[in-house]
């Protein structure tokens, strides 16, 4: 009764998976002549492999291509290339379903077989650390060690309409691994190693395609004839040597779009309605020395005062940040209850002895000095309490033994937690560890999951302090600006 209870839910789970993905093609539109001019940092010449990339450089891959799914701008999973996806045998099997008007550029129908052939290239070539959902594919392990053929040995398969791919294990993030850039469809990807010299013979399966490349300090992309004729005809990304002169050129009409400017003018930008904020999964949390002789009211005031110091930063700075308020990840704010309770925990500890002197460590960054310079001055103007800071080169880790606490950066996604848990996990007990491993269902993990929050909550070990919101300065003419669920620019709805 048991197992057919849990087929029956995966059935009804790809029923309404199959229900949300619904096209919505406007009936007419009107042909874009438009340019825009978007800031980047720096401009790769080598394109071949994309996890490593960071994302504004990954904003040309997903302007120029696209993936069998995508996310949109609230996270939430939409069709691209597969019009629908079947989810079989328990969570093991993911049949898509390729849709019949899916073109290249050079006007070529994109298949099935072009898609496999791609996965091919991708686990050949991309790092193993940027393709871990694939090397839950049944067979592609053995293949990047060289035990198996790629052909007819492994969990990817194509029919003439549908692409299907086996896994080893039930993966409930499968999908939204897929969303990222690395997976977006490219043609002959050993050619996109040179990219100067190949753009012009790759053809593109994304809205645009690479209409000319100068040197390392601009790329020029045009709309491909198949791409809705709405979206601009041309965009221009061209490289600024710094966030500065990135703004310098957008304030006098040379840039349309830049990412992240200046923390100094946001809130000027933002009065002069030339910015929007949009919310991120960067984070930054409080982990306390395991091993530290702080009680756990020690901890709780340190927390208390270093929250109310961030609520000062705030006031002044929110188009940068946001308050956590007990929040492990930004969309798990809807949960009142339970950071209300969060809230009462955090009230001062009764026998709180703190030292005279507490070391805070954290990786060297400008954001990082920022934060812990406030965070110490303020401990300065309002308490008896010296707070040092140390900005250290390379990532914190669980070993922070000569400091009473650090500050931990991290991409937290509330709809896949894997990473956030992989860094935190010397601060987690053994025996939740081990019932994450052996959890069945995804609920199950999910319960897991959360108690682990609460635990590390409830012993002060690890907690929430700020989220990040990414900012972008935007021409007045610019319309629909925004991020998607994984953080690059989706220029599929921006206008001008």
């Amino acid at each position: 009764m048991k197992r057919i209870f849990v087929v029956l839910g995966l059935f009804v789970v790809s029923i309404i998976f199959l229900l949300g993905f619904v096209d919505q093609n406007p009936s007419k539109q009107v042909k874009s002549e438009a340019d825009i001019v978007y800031s980047i940092n720096n401009i790769p010449s080598n394109l071949e492999t994309v996890g490593s990339l960071s994302k504004r450089e990954q904003d040309i891959i997903c302007a120029v291509s696209k993936g069998l799914v995508e996310l949109d701008t609230n996270g939430e999973l939409v069709p691209a290339l597969a019009e629908s996806v079947d989810i079989r045998d328990n969570g093991i099997e993911y049949d898509f379903k390729i849709r019949d008007d899916v073109y290249w550029s050079d006007g070529n129908k994109i298949t099935p077989s072009d898609i496999v052939e791609f996965l091919r290239e991708v686990v050949t070539l991309e790092s193993e650390e940027d393709i871990q959902p694939l090397l839950n594919i049944f067979g592609i392990s053995e293949y990047r060690n060289g035990n198996k053929a790629f052909n007819n040995e492994v969990g990817i398969t194509a029919t003439d309409t549908n692409l299907i791919i086996r896994l080893n294990s039930q993966n409930s993030n499968f999908l939204n691994e897929l969303t990222k850039p690395q997976y977006r469809l490219r043609k002959s990807v050993i050619l996109w190693e040179e990219m100067a010299s190949n753009y012009t013979t790759i053809p593109y399966s994304g809205n645009y395609s690479i209409a000319d490349i100068n040197s390392s300090n601009e790329i020029t992309l045009k709309r491909n004839n198949t791409a809705d004729s709405s979206l601009a005809k041309t965009i221009h990304m061209i490289k600024d040597d710094g966030e500065d002169l990135a703004l310098a050129a957008f304030e006098i009409g040379e840039r349309d779009i830049v990412l992240n400017p200046p923390k100094s003018q946001l809130s000027r930008l933002s009065k002069e309605g030339k910015l929007v904020s949009i919310p991120s999964n960067k984070s930054i949390y409080l982990a306390f020395n395991k091993n530290n002789i702080l009680s756990i009211d020690d901890r709780k005031e340190i927390y208390r005062l270093i929250t109310k110091a961030l609520e000062d930063y705030e006031a002044n700075n929110g188009s940068l940040i946001k308050l956590a308020d007990g929040s492990y990840f930004r969309g798990e704010d809807q949960d009142l209850s339970k950071l209300q309770d969060r809230k009462v925990m955090s009230t001062v500890g009764e026998e709180a002895e703190i030292p005279e002197v507490v070391y805070l460590a954290c990786e060297e960054s400008l954001l990082n000095k920022e934060i812990v310079d406030y965070i110490s001055n303020w401990f300065a103007d309002n308490t008896d309490i010296t707070l040092v800071g140390s900005l250290l080169r390379g990532e914190i880790t669980g070993d922070i033994s000569y400091y009473d606490m650090a500050i931990i950066n991290l991409d937290a996604d509330y709809s896949d937690k894997t990473e956030f848990y992989k860094v935190i996990s010397p601060y987690i007990s053994e025996d939740l560890i081990n019932k994450v491993r052996i959890s069945k269902t995804v609920e199950e993990e999910k319960e897991i999951l959360t108690q682990i929050e609460d635990n590390l909550f409830e012993n002060y070990s690890v907690l929430p302090l700020i989220f990040y919101n990414d900012n972008i300065a935007v021409n007045s003419a610019i319309e629909n600006i925004n991020l998607d669920g994984n953080g690059n620019l989706k220029f599929e709805i921006t206008k001008k």
